[in-house]
């Protein structure tokens, strides 16, 4: 079973992060396929495309980025992914 999400304490985190404008966002509608090699994580992610085929429309999905990270940023994403799910778990205009 997986830990239970915990929050973040803001007096551990001591990396500062400035932003260039030129960061890209990324949207996902899925992580496909997953490994780990060399001391490696390495994840696909996916979104789905909307086209024209013959005149058709079709569907498909196509990776559109893949991931890669050591063991502690695995952890420290998986812990703010666990967070914003907390977030988003909130009923909206609700206090904490």
């Amino acid at each position: 079973m997986p830990d239970a999400p915990k929050k973040p304490d803001p007096t551990t985190l001591k990396l500062t992060v400035t932003d260039t404008g030129t960061a890209p966002y990324v949207y996902i509608e899925g992580a496909p396929n997953f490994g780990f090699v060399n001391g490696i994580i390495s994840i696909t992610l996916a979104a789905n495309r909307h086209l024209l085929r013959d005149g058709a429309p079709v569907t498909d999905a196509v990776a559109i980025a893949h991931l890669r990270c050591n063991v502690p940023a695995a952890i420290e994403l998986r812990s703010a992914l666990d967070a914003a799910l907390l977030l988003a778990a909130r009923p909206q205009g609700s206090a904490q």
